[in-house]
Parts: structure tokens; C-alpha cells; sequence
């Protein structure tokens, strides 16, 4: 499948950024400490720009959020709500997309939001390094302001999802900013956008400072101000934690158990949409047999693997799309999903391969605190049906370069929250071949879906066929982030996405 950057793995750049973090070791920056009138928090991996089109790393999104908003928006429970637009109207033939801007609207620099900031935005996109542009709106052409407070986008060809992508809570490709800032300001250190944040004073890699804005158009956040310090090392974290130097941290399961006790500390395990999955080369004999891919689907207990490799720190998933979703298909309904050993030797023996047959597993080693234990416990369950698996630990670079190559029989891979479900069945031509024709028809359905109840019921028809042909992967597990802070602060409720927007509704109390 289709991903890209950080958590974001179905694109291999954004293992490699993202597995930097997670084996970085560090220390808080000196003189940090909490505030009567605002909070602190520790976030592990500091922005590598500020600019929200100049990256697709997925943990630069953290900060963008705090700053920058999108036309629309997207609920926890997966519905598309306006944000600095008002509303929408969809062409009959899905060629064009009209929104009408909030009235009254303002950048943090005073300047009043036009629909000619929302064009020039979409036109920088287009040059954005890391081609967020060609990732997430593959169809726009223009947009172009018709009116001070009405933009037009023009599409090459329908695009169900493209409403989608423009409603991304985590602000990625959608970010509105303001035409005149990007002439005037460095973008890339200095955040200008709607938000309810406005950006004080930043020292990379080390501090970012904000404060509320009260011109937002809004409600205003809770608190006064907000600092984010950039800690890596998790022990650090809970240490500061644990100090006062900060109030709220996102962490892992480890953490947990250390501060779950801890007077003064409040700590909460959130399910998230970020999942584990395993990526199968169809290319690859003996997984160009469809009865061999069903075969190691059905070997997998994955309440066994969120337990064992994750210590309980993730729940089981069979879905390509997130159970999250309200209209996703419930584990149960997904083929292949539940283990059942006896089956999966049987479709070995028919497939030609009675007594299991050699493989190999890449990964990358220590990506997170449960990858290398993860491995082991997939190589344990499929030497169970007869699927012997050699462990393949890479580094970062080695890994990607093997897997755009759709040099691997098996690998493993993960990923993050989208908006756009279509993002989490598309498969990612390149790494095992061409997309087979009875699957490309059904996604060309979805994009030509003529609003969202169609759109989703049409994924849902593709992620049963890719469920039942076991193509492009297998999901494992959906992880957990730990989210502890200080008694006494409300509002703390992190979304599956991971959106850090709640942070404007947190305070003392």
C-alpha cells in the first residue's frame, strides 16, 4: 500500500526519518520549566522545517498543527467538517470543487484570509520538495479565487478523496498560509497561519514557543501559552516529567509501567490509527501463489503479537482501513484475519509446499520497542504451519533501498493516521509489480464515487478483494500512544490521529 513519510511508512523515506527518532537518545534543554499560565510539553522529535510544505516527515505535522489550518477538517469519528471554510459545492461531474471562505478570518500577521491566499497556496504546493502535491492530489490542476471570499479548484479527472485530503487534521498538504508571510517571513522558522497559536519565539531543535492568538476566529485556546521542548530520549522525558520541567509527554508502554503509581502523574493509553503490517512480494515465489499469501495470513494470532511483542501496548488489527471508522468493516468481517493453523497447512499442501518451505523477513532493527521482539514472534508463529523465516535486521538506508526495489519476500512496514481511506488500499506500484487489473478497476470506482456514502461503500468492495487475495499486505497490529501529564490538567484527550490540536483546550484546571 501507499505511504509515505514518519509514522506515515508505506513510503520508505519516512521509516528512515522516522526510525532516527525512535533510537535517539538525548537530554532536555536547560532552563525549561512549567508556567502558571501555560503549559509545557516534550515532544521526542524537534520539526525539520516549520514551513508545512516543505516536508513529509510525519512528525514535523506536530508542530505545523498548532499554527496552520485547512478548509476543512476531519472529526475523530472520520466526518468532514468545515473549518476555514464554510462549506462546499461538488461539481455533477466531479471536475471542479467551489468553497466559500469563513467570513472574518485572520493570519496571525493581522492580515485578512482571501481566497487568493487559498489559490497561492495550492500553487506553492505544486513545488513543495517532497512532492506532497503528486502524493495527495495527483488530480488538481488549479484553483483559482473567483471572489475575495470564494475559491475554485479545478480537477484533471473525479477525485472522491480529494475532499478528503483537504480536510487532514494533521494539517499535511492542506495548510492555508498566507501569501503575503510567504514573501515577507522565513517560512521555515516562523509559522504564520490561522490557528489559535501564534508563533513567539523558536530555537531549533531545542524550543518552540507560542502563545495564544487573540485575534483567532475561534475558540480561544485554554491557556495562555504553550512551550513544546524537543526531547528524544523517552527516559528523559518521564525523568522531566517526573521533575516538573514539563506537564504532559507522549510516550510508550514502558513509560507507562514506570510512571503509572507516580503521585502527581495522571497516565492514559490512547488506540491510535498508527499500524504494524507486513508486506508481502507477490513477485517473490512462493508468494506469487494466491493460496501460499492466504496461507501465512492464517498462521498469524495477532492478539498474541500486540501482547507479546508490544506488551500489551497495541490491540489487534485486520483492517486496511481503520475500525475507526464507523463505515470500516469489523475485524470479523475481514478474510483471513483470524488465525487457524490447520486451514493455513492445508493451503500449503495445495499449493504445492506439504512441508512449508524458506523464507526471509526484513525490518528494521529498533525501529521501535516492540520491532525486533515483533519479528521473532512472526517468525515463531509461521514456523508453526511450516513457513521457516530467516530474520532479516537492516539499517534505516538499507532497508529502503531494498524495498522500493521490491528487492524482499517478506517485510515489515508501518504506518499512520490518513484522512483519505483511499491512501490505505492504494497499492504502491513499484514495490510488487503492476497493480493486477480487477483491483485497479475497483479503485477507479471509488475515485469516480459521486459523494462520501459512495465513496466509502466503494472501498469497502476493495478492501475485501486485496482481504481475500491477501494483496498488498497483511495488517497486524494497531499501536497504542501513552499520553501522561501532571493532576490537574483538563482537556488532555488525544485523538487516533494524533492530532496535537487538543492541546488548545488543555489547561490547569
Amino acid at each position: 500500500m501507499k505511504k509515505q513519510n514518519g509514522f506515515s511508512l508505506r513510503s520508505a523515506a519516512g521509516a528512515a526519518a522516522c526510525a532516527m527518532v525512535a533510537v535517539a537518545v538525548g537530554c532536555s534543554p536547560p532552563g525549561s520549566s512549567t508556567s502558571a499560565t501555560g503549559i509545557t510539553v516534550a515532544e521526542t522529535s524537534a520539526p525539520s522545517t516549520l514551513d508545512p510544505q516543505g516536508s513529509a516527515l510525519y512528525a514535523d505535522r506536530f508542530a505545523w498543527q498548532l499554527s496552520y489550518q485547512c478548509l476543512m477538517t476531519t472529526t475523530p469519528g472520520g466526518k468532514i467538517e468545515p473549518e476555514l471554510a464554510t462549506g462546499y459545492q461538488r461539481s455533477d461531474d466531479g471536475l471542479t470543487y467551489t468553497f466559500d471562505l469563513r467570513p472574518g478570518v485572520r493570519f496571525q500577521n493581522g492580515e485578512t484570509l482571501t481566497a487568493e491566499d487559498v489559490a497561492f497556496t495550492f500553487d506553492r504546493l505544486k513545488s513543495s520538495p517532497d512532492g506532497i502535491s503528486e502524493e495527495l492530489f495527483p488530480t488538481f490542476e488549479k484553483a483559482e479565487a473567483t471572489s475575495a471570499s470564494t475559491v475554485v479548484f479545478h480537477l484533471k479527472r473525479p477525485d472522491a478523496g480529494f475532499l478528503n485530503n483537504m480536510a487532514n487534521p494533521l494539517v499535511w498538504g492542506c495548510a492555508v498560509m498566507s501569501k503575503k508571510a510567504a514573501a515577507s517571513e522565513n517560512l521555515a522558522t516562523r509559522m504564520v497561519g490561522t490557528g489559535p497559536w501564534v508563533q513567539e519565539s523558536y530555537r531549533p531543535n531545542s524550543e518552540l514557543k507560542l502563545k495564544r492568538f487573540d485575534d483567532y476566529w475561534g475558540q480561544k485556546t485554554k491557556s495562555e501559552r504553550l512551550s513544546v521542548l524537543y526531547v528524544p530520549g523517552s527516559a528523559t522525558q518521564v525523568s522531566d516529567l517526573q521533575a516538573g520541567a514539563v506537564d504532559l509527554i507522549f510516550t510508550g508502554t514502558s513509560s507507562a509501567r514506570t510512571l503509572s503509581g507516580s503521585d502527581g502523574l495522571e497516565v492514559g493509553t490512547v488506540p491510535t490509527d498508527s499500524t504494524i503490517f507486513l508486506q508481502i512480494n507477490n513477485l517473490t515465489a512462493p508468494f506469487d501463489n494466491l493460496k501460499v499469501r492466504q496461507a501465512l495470513a492464517l498462521a498469524l494470532d495477532r492478539d498474541s503479537l500486540a501482547e507479546h511483542a508490544y506488551s500489551g501496548g497495541g490491540a489487534r488489527a485486520s483492517l486496511y482501513i481503520p475500525d475507526g471508522e464507523s463505515w470500516a468493516p469489523k475485524p470479523a468481517e475481514v478474510p483471513f484475519s483470524t488465525q487457524d493453523t490447520a486451514k493455513a497447512k492445508a493451503l500449503l499442501a495445495e499449493a504445492g509446499y506439504p512441508d512449508g518451505f524458506s523464507t526471509s523477513l526484513m525490518y528494521i532493527s529498533g525501529y521501535d520497542p516492540g520491532t525486533n521482539d515483533l519479528a521473532a514472534a512472526l517468525q515463531d508463529q509461521l514456523a508453526k504451519v511450516g513457513i521457516k523465516v530467516k530474520l532479516d535486521p537492516l539499517e534505516r538506508g538499507a532497508w529502503v533501498d531494498r524495498l522500493t526495489k521490491a528487492q524482499y519476500p517478506l517485510s515489515w512496514n508501518a504506518q499512520s493516521y490518513y484522512s483519505n481511506p483511499y491512501q490505505y488500499v492504494q497499492p504502491a506500484e513499484g514495490r510488487q509489480g503492476a497493480v493486477p487489473a480487477e483491483l485497479q478497476k475497483l479503485l477507479d470506482d471509488a475515485l469516480r464515487a459521486g459523494d462520501q456514502a459512495a465513496y466509502q461503500a466503494a472501498l469497502i468492495a476493495v478492501e475485501k478483494w486485496e482481504a481475500e487475495n491477501v494483496y498488498p499486505t497483511v495488517t497486524l497490529l494497531a499501536t497504542n500512544t501513552v499520553v501522561a501529564y501532571r493532576k490537574g490538567l483538563t482537556g488532555v484527550e488525544l485523538p487516533p490521529s494524533q492530532s496535537r490540536t487538543f492541546l488548545a483546550q488543555v489547561s490547569r484546571g
